[in-house]
């Protein structure tokens, strides 16, 4: 998509189990911007929601490509992610990572010929429209912490182009709010502020 497009509908995901968290406090105000310039937005609080993030056998078919199982929350979500120009992730991150009820979302929504598909040379192709994705993250610590520890990497590698990527999503920006237990409501508007994908 390029800069010239107008983003008509978005998608906020969250993953957060308290509803006056850093997490949803961000994406309200996310919301609250995107709004403000004309664009539908719709949030899927996966934790209120009760989205059940663990494999099935369905979704186990599914992976073996069985497009027959595939299971009406995960159609729901799919539809979601097909009328959205622009898809937003504001999470905390766990050990490193996004938490299990995000992964889970990944594992199941993200299916085999929707999310990606096996070309006949036995290559894997990304198969979702290549909108802008963003994802925003709270971190406990300091950036020289995920650094040092190759953390900033792992996420990168695991999340960025290891989900986003397989699936055919080029264009994809992570910020992430370090100390965000300390952060204080000025720190937090200058993280806002800065997240120019947003504007």
């Amino acid at each position: 998509m390029s800069a010239t497009n107008v983003i008509k509908n978005a998608l906020i995901v969250t993953a957060h189990p308290v509803d006056n968290s850093l997490s949803h406090s961000l994406a309200n105000r996310i919301a609250g911007q995107l709004r403000e310039q004309g664009t539908q937005v719709e949030i899927a609080d996966l934790h209120a929601e009760g989205f059940n993030p663990a494999m099935s056998r369905p979704d186990l078919d599914l992976y073996h490509g069985d497009a027959s199982a595939l299971p009406d929350d995960i159609q729901r979500e799919q539809q979601r992610v097909d009328r959205a120009d622009k898809l937003v992730f504001v999470f905390p991150v766990y050990w490193w990572s996004v938490p299990g009820l995000l992964k889970g979302w990944f594992d199941r929504v993200l299916t085999l010929n929707w999310a990606y598909k096996v070309a006949e040379d036995g290559r894997i192709v990304g198969n979702l429209r290549d909108v802008p994705v963003h994802l925003i993250a709270t971190a406990g610590t300091d950036v020289s912490g995920f650094d040092k520890h190759g953390y900033s990497t792992a996420i990168q590698t695991q999340i960025v182009e290891g989900v986003f990527g397989f699936c055919g999503l080029k264009n994809v920006t992570l910020d992430i709010l370090y100390q965000a237990d300390t952060a204080t409501p000025a720190q937090v508007e200058d993280f806002l502020r800065g997240l120019d994908s947003i504007k």
